[in-house]
């Protein structure tokens, strides 16, 4: 299925739209910068982080190992010291809503790491088809093995582009409990399933002014009014119909050419993730792992200028800054799985060598080949009080253009800390 994403276009639109100011060299930052060689080396960070309600951990790309392995890391002392019960990534809620069953030992169909991994079938598949996230699924599998049902760690997506299969999930539930109920929804839903492609339906969008919104909505308020159990079939039966109601919102809006339909997935981030925490109760608290221009306040950035909102804002906003703890992470240059274009085959690229001047140029300057830096206090503040290039690589890449690929950012207002790799390597994709 091919989609006209305004999101995509509206990345590229936001980088390199400010101009740095000042100058800034490697030595002023080298007092900052801490040195790692494994997780045991981060206990500075994990005293910060008390009782926030959600840690997020950033990406500069889709496709590096390191990423995936460090968040890895984190996620489970999170989850072992801090008592951090869900992990809420930027892939689609229907299937990783299955892998959740699988982790948490519910009755499924679903026996083994490889059947849990084989529901994941929509591109980019290296997201999360990948032996990084299979291990880590694994490890909650394992970890949830002797806790209560109630205790037990889960895994859950936050993304909209899975609607078609978020609508059938729906269905199937209210085939179990009413047979008319789904009948409305079948109908109801039909009004974007008889599209083959989204791009017809933007299209009839615009020619006729018409959407599925009410359509969309209809079914939500079938779900709500369904009597039925009131466990997690029906708050995954309410999620999938969000899904389905904020996709909706998110393609129609690309015909208004500016920052809302980045925002509408935006705020589904924000919204899935904090109807995560309602679920999990007063005292809940979860991790997020999205790409940096997700979990970065937006408000520190060129897309602000833009109009464009992100859930690091967002849930700063709701929740409160404090609590709220968000790490970016970056590199100076290494290998990466991307493509050249949306829906195209995955590759292995180089990327290059950060741009001068930019914060991955200085941050290897300091000499470290890996290093944190956190944002914590007064000095650290006035020194990065001010815009830099800030590179982000997004699921379609060209190596060729990166210079375009840097987000004017102020590091400290961004983020609460920030995990450097001078050279990182491409994620050990399942689909080679």
């Amino acid at each position: 299925m091919h989609y006209i994403l305004t999101a995509v276009l509206f990345f590229m639109v936001i980088t390199g739209s400010l101009r740095a100011q000042g100058n800034l060299s490697a030595d002023d930052i080298y007092p900052f910068a801490v040195p790692f060689q494994s997780i045991s080396d981060f206990d500075p960070l994990f005293d910060e982080i008390k009782n926030q309600r959600l840690v997020l951990l950033g990406e500069s790309t889709h496709g590096t190992s390191e990423y995936y392995l460090m968040r890895g890391e984190l996620s489970k002392r999170l989850i072992t010291e801090k008592g951090y019960g869900f992990i809420a990534v930027e892939g689609d809620w229907p299937a990783i809503a299955r892998i959740n069953e699988y982790v948490k030992h519910k009755e499924t169909h679903i026996q083994n790491i490889d059947e849990a991994m084989a529901v994941i079938e929509r591109w980019p598949l290296w997201m999360w088809r990948n032996g990084e996230f299979r291990d880590l699924v694994e490890w909650i599998r394992d970890y949830n093995t002797d806790l209560p049902q109630h205790e037990r760690v889960g895994l859950y997506g936050i993304d909209l582009y899975a609607y078609v299969e978020a609508m059938q999930s729906v269905i199937e539930w209210l085939e179990s409990v009413d047979d008319a109920k789904a009948t409305r929804a079948v109908i109801a839903y039909n009004c974007l399933l008889r599209y083959s492609e989204i791009r017809s339906y933007i299209q009839t969008v615009a020619s006729s002014g018409e959407t599925c919104s009410e359509e969309m909505n209809q079914v939500l308020e079938i779900v709500r009014n369904t009597d039925a159990d009131d466990g997690w079939l029906r708050f995954n039966a309410e999620q999938n119909a969000k899904v389905a109601i904020n996709a909706e919102l998110h393609f129609s809006a690309n015909l208004l050419q500016d920052a809302s339909s980045w925002n509408y997935r935006a705020q589904h981030f924000n919204l899935i993730t904090s109807r995560l925490l309602d679920y999990y109760g007063s005292e809940s608290k979860g991790i997020v792992w999205a790409h940096n221009t997700h979990i970065g306040d937006a408000r520190a950035t060129a897309m602000a200028r833009a109009g464009a909102v992100n859930i690091g804002q967002l849930s700063r906003l709701e929740h409160g800054i404090d609590n709220i703890y968000a790490i970016g992470f970056g590199t100076y240059t290494g290998t990466v799985l991307a493509s050249g274009n949306w829906e195209g085959p995955m590759l292995r690229m180089n990327i290059p060598e950060a741009r001068q001047g930019s914060w991955e140029y200085l941050l290897a300057a300091t000499g470290h080949d890996q290093l944190f830096i956190l944002f914590n206090s007064t000095q650290i503040d006035q020194l990065l009080s001010r815009f830099i290039h800030h590179r982000a690589i997004g699921v379609t890449y060209n190596p060729q253009a990166d210079q375009n690929n840097y987000v004017e950012t102020i590091m400290p207002d961004r983020y609460n800390a920030f995990i450097f790799y001078r050279t990182t390597s491409a994620l050990d994709a399942l689909d080679q």
